[in-house]
């Protein structure tokens, strides 16, 4: 055999160990080049071979890099070889015998998960038309059998999936079942050290935070950061969503339904390890409010944004893969079943609140595939109403009654708030009254402190939704409802006012008493009456009003310059605002005492002024058709004079 001296070139360059000075790119587009046009079948699938085994390539430490970069070899040569097809310069070798004998040179001596590298690269090369169908069919069932036999193998490193990870469509083409694949790319995503590594470099980051003059600094020429920048560059995390996509595929694909249990188990136990981590630093207690004061701005400019970027990658590829499950749960009744459905939405809501610490700063109304697995979630787990009240215990922070001095545990509060409000109608009056309301009492009283202004507005929400839904019965049974009338509301209401002056805004307060009223009045199934809460809560705001001084109240949302309103123009407005939301009967009672109360009480005439405005918006433009017909009733016989002309005024 006549000696080829870039094959002896090359074949030297791939058997000579790794060093730090050794140009492995240059190997790399060789190794591409000489495949290529070598015209000896032999001396091809002697330098496949090599490739895939040479210490040049497989000693260093690039891990994932390598398994990419001889993939990209492999692909190289293919479309470079295809173009000489196309020219007519192919040789004594044509693409598809050039094919056979790239794919013989995989042999025994070359581990199974490297055979993927191989025929994901010249399966994947593109301009696949060139190649003939049988050809290409036998690439694909190569491929299947190579993914199954590395599976079989426990190939579980970061070098396995960087086989499997770009030609994802060949893959997912001859997949039939993905769960036999799902636990694999798992591991890669969450557990590998190319991948999220179960969040272990977050405890690094204490090791480099430092505080002066009682703020503190992450330097950003620091170990922990560089290590997460270096993270950030690695292959594994600049296609993250392509991984995703595949496990997202095996999701969809696994028909066993334990496959998906013990996914979701490996990721809820990655979310705990995770924010056990994060919460080893002291930067995990800093709020985003709080950081202008508590982090040195250099800090939050270059630091803190690097790791809220692998934060947030988590969160979104965490909730990509979960979003096929929650796909095949809406189509899939028997996935959906009392079997499965609340086991399965009961560990996914588990998984949102371990990392709740990254969507609590994020926000969640821009993230549209999260809320879709969210709701999912909450919609099919309300079917099964033992479970929900399971769930809800399950999550239900432990200190009930008390604000937390720390910002994880009020972060799984807000959680908690947010998820039972839309489990309120399927909990039974037992859970309501003895977990809800006295984990909700605390956050009712607003503060001063804007780390609470979201735990506040929840545990409103939820008061609400409580009153809304006193009780129903479980599954067609009847089962004891909350003390509406008795505890909930006044209650409620007290609290409300009670937070008046000083902790709610005027806007916050006059939307706090109109939403009460509204609640409170709608017809709700389960009641025992047909609405008229209502009532009880104007007969409240009423005695406050009357009692409340014509003090100026001023709060932070009031614009400077700004009109002053007093606290008992504040509270009229509140009762006037409530209007429309009476039932007819209410309505008609409550309309001469207001027009009264404002003309009689009310001595400022700019404030005066501002009420009798407001009274006629509402009772001219907001009511509908029924209490419409009240109000024009009631101004027949007397309203307009009561409203406009007591005292002896004209009307303006």
């Amino acid at each position: 055999m006549p000696s080829d001296p870039r094959l002896d070139n090359i074949l030297r360059a791939l058997l000579q160990p790794w060093r730090p000075d050794t140009d492995t790119s240059r190997i790399y587009a060789s190794a591409a080049a000489v495949l290529t046009t070598l015209t000896n079948p032999l001396n091809v699938t002697l330098l496949t071979t090599q490739i895939l085994t040479a210490p040049a390539i497989w000693s260093s430490p690039d891990g994932l890099r390598s398994s990419l970069r001889v993939f990209g070899t492999f692909q190289s040569a293919t479309l470079g070889k295809m173009e000489l097809e196309v020219q007519g310069k192919a040789g004594a070798i044509g693409v598809q015998e050039w094919i056979g004998v790239v794919v013989r040179g995989a042999n025994h001596n070359v581990p199974r998960w490297k055979h993927l590298l191989l025929l994901g690269g010249v399966g994947g090369g593109g301009n696949s038309y060139l190649i003939p169908r049988v050809t290409r069919r036998s690439l694909e069932d190569a491929f299947c059998r190579a993914v199954n036999l590395s599976l079989e193998g426990g190939r579980s490193k970061g070098e396995f999936l960087g086989g499997v990870e770009f030609p994802t469509d060949l893959m997912v083409m001859v997949m039939h079942d993905g769960q036999a694949l799902l636990p694999a790319v798992v591991r890669s995503i969450y557990y590998s050290s190319e991948g999220f590594q179960s969040g272990y470099f977050l405890s690094k980051i204490e090791n480099d935070v430092v505080v002066k003059d009682g703020v503190m600094a992450w330097p950003n020429k620091s170990n922990s950061l560089l290590e997460l920048q270096h993270r950030l560059s690695r292959p594994l995390f600049t296609s993250m969503s392509s991984v995703a996509r595949l496990a997202g595929t095996c999701v969809r694909e696994a028909r066993n339904p334990h496959a998906l249990h013990a996914f979701l188990d490996r990721v809820a136990e990655f979310t705990h390890t995770l924010t056990a981590q994060w919460n080893m630093n002291r930067l995990s207690q800093v709020s985003m409010a709080d950081e202008p004061k508590l982090i040195d701005p250099d800090s939050r400019r270059h630091t803190i944004p690097v790791v809220w970027q692998i934060l947030k990658m988590v969160l979104f590829t965490t909730t990509l893969i979960v979003q096929d499950l929650a796909t095949r749960l809406i189509q899939e009744e028997e996935l959906a079943g009392e079997k499965n459905g609340p086991v399965i939405t009961s560990k996914v809501l588990h998984i949102f609140r371990g990392l709740y610490f990254i969507t609590s700063r994020m926000g969640t109304n821009a993230f549209t595939s999260y809320n879709f697995v969210y709701m999912t979630s909450i919609d099919i787990l309300s079917l099964y109403e033992e479970e929900a009240e399971k769930f809800v215990r399950s999550i239900a922070p432990k200190n009930v009654g008390t604000i937390p001095d720390t910002l994880t545990p009020r972060i799984y509060d807000l959680y908690f708030l947010n998820t039972v409000e839309h489990l309120v109608p399927h909990l039974s009056a037992e859970i309501i009254e003895d977990l809800l309301i006295p984990l909700c009492t605390p956050y009712l009283v607003s503060s001063r402190d804007h780390n609470l202004r979201a735990c506040f507005e929840a545990a409103h929400s939820v008061m609400l939704a409580i009153i809304a839904n006193p009780g129903r019965g479980l599954r067609g049974r009847q089962r004891p409802k909350v003390d509406l009338e008795g505890k909930v509301l006044p209650f409620y209401a007290g609290m409300i006012f009670k937070s008046f002056p000083g902790g709610l805004s005027r806007r916050q307060f006059r939307l706090a008493i109109s939403t009460l009223v509204k609640v409170c009045e709608v017809p709700g199934e389960g009641r025992d009456r047909v609405g008229g809460g209502g009532d009880a809560v104007m007969e409240m705001g009423w005695e406050r009003a009357k009692a409340a001084p014509e003090i100026a109240v001023f709060d932070a949302e009031t614009p400077i310059p700004a009109p002053t309103y007093s606290e008992k123009e504040i509270h009229l407005l509140a009762l006037i605002d409530s209007l429309p939301y009476l039932l007819p009967e209410s309505l008609q009672k409550w309309l001469g005492p207001l027009a009264d109360l404002v003309a009689r009480d009310v001595k400022d005439p700019a404030a005066k002024g501002r009420l009798r405005s407001r009274f006629w918006e509402v009772i001219s433009g907001e009511l509908d058709v029924e209490r419409a017909e009240v109000a024009v009733r009631w101004w027949s016989e007397g309203g307009e004079r009561r409203c406009f002309m007591r005292l002896g005024e004209r009307k303006w």
